[in-house]
């Protein structure tokens, strides 16, 4: 049986607040590295240039944040 409308907007809704909660309890030089680069599109390139952090910087800070917000999604 197919969810109903009402019952998937609400179950999206918490996703999105366990999300929004994930992201804020990752450290800040994690935060700005995933949501650079999942929400504005920037490469790693771009971002080490951007937070005047090397590329290897940036993929450390990328890979914490994807573990995270792995492990805060299956709680």
């Amino acid at each position: 049986a197919e969810m109903r409308l009402p019952d998937r907007i609400v179950e999206h809704r918490q996703e999105l607040r366990t999300l929004l909660g994930a992201l804020e309890s990752l450290p800040p030089r994690c935060r700005q590295a995933i949501v650079l680069h999942r929400f504005e599109h920037m490469n790693y390139a771009d971002i080490a240039g951007h937070m005047g952090i090397s590329v290897s910087a940036v993929e450390k800070h990328i890979m914490r944040a994807i573990r995270h917000l792995t492990a805060c999604r299956e709680k």
